[in-house]
Formats: C-alpha cells, structure tokens, sequence
C-alpha cells in the first residue's frame, strides 16, 4: 500500500516536475515495488486517456474562466462560511429572491403595523398639543405675577402721612362696623 506521500511524488515524477536527484530516486522506488509501478501505469493510462479525449474536444473559451471560480470556491484561504457566501448567497436568483422575499415582509409588516404607528402617532401629537396649552397657560399667569410683583418694586415710595391716612381710615372703619 501506498501513502499519500508516494502517491503525490510518482505523480508528480510522471508530470516531469521533480528535480534530477528526486526523480532518480522515485525511479528506482517504482522499479523495486511492485504497487508503485502499478500506480506509475495507472497515471500514465489517465494521462494517455486524457490527452486524447482532449484533442478531441472543442475549445470551450469559458472553460478557464469556469475553472478559476470552481478553485477559487474551493480555496482553502476562504473559511468555510465564505465558501458558503459566495457560491449560495451570491447566486443572483437567490439574491432576486431574497430581496423579493425582504420586500414582502416590509410590505406585510407596514401595513400590519400601520394602524397602531398611526394612532401611536396621533395621540403623541394630541398630548404635545395638550402640554403645550398647559404650559402657555402656566407662562400666561407667571408673567401676570411677575409684571405685578415688579409694578409693586418699581412704582414710587408713598409718603408717610399717606400711610397713617389709610391705616386710620381702615381702623375707623373697622370700630364703626363693630
């Protein structure tokens, strides 16, 4: 039996892409045993066979292109999950269908959610509506205050005898009542 190792050396000693000193040696290995040499045959039927079924074939100008993408799909410098992105999600059926798809929810969901967004909306305009009247009326009376407490410090010192006039009008008053 052969392992991997010795599988990957004969083929790449029937490709012709070892060095002399390799290649010296894989020769020798497959004359001394027997299931290396009838691997060496193996790979050089399928070489055979390939290159004549191959003269036969018409050349496909999309082949190379087909070729770099199937690698690339299957390059190990991609995680697997990339791997997965790029040949399922990418596919543009699968795109078209998942925008449609998308679309369909949005629609769904606004129209589901439109009357409660509506109402949500007409009530928070009737409270701000409400606060605003409430806080204009509060301004409303502040100012009156205010205006009223600043007359009172603005307005001109009153005499003396003009306070003990009132002050004794007011207690005249209050003995002829009782």
């Amino acid at each position: 039996m052969l392992n991997d190792y010795l599988k990957k050396l004969i083929s790449e000693y029937a490709d012709d892409e070892l060095d002399l000193e390799t290649t010296q040696q894989v020769s020798e290995f497959i004359d001394k045993n027997r299931d290396a040499e009838e691997h060496f045959h193996k790979l050089q039927s399928l070489r055979r066979l390939t290159t004549e079924h191959l003269g036969e074939e018409t050349e496909d100008p999309t082949l190379e292109l087909r070729m770099m993408n199937a690698l690339q799909l299957r390059s190990y410098e991609q995680t697997w999950w990339e791997r997965v992105f790029a040949s399922r999600v990418l596919s543009p059926r699968k795109a078209t269908a998942v925008a449609f798809m998308i679309l369909v929810i949005v629609l769904f969901l606004f129209s589901y959610f439109q009357a409660p967004v509506t109402r949500f909306i007409s009530d928070t305009r009737a409270r701000v509506e409400q606060l605003g009247g409430e806080a204009q009326t509060e301004l409303t009376e502040r100012r009156d205050e205010i205006t009223e407490s600043l007359g009172e410090l603005l307005a001109p010192p009153s005499s003396d005898e003009e306070e003990e006039k009132r002050t004794s009008n007011a207690i005249e008053q209050e003995v002829s009542l009782a």
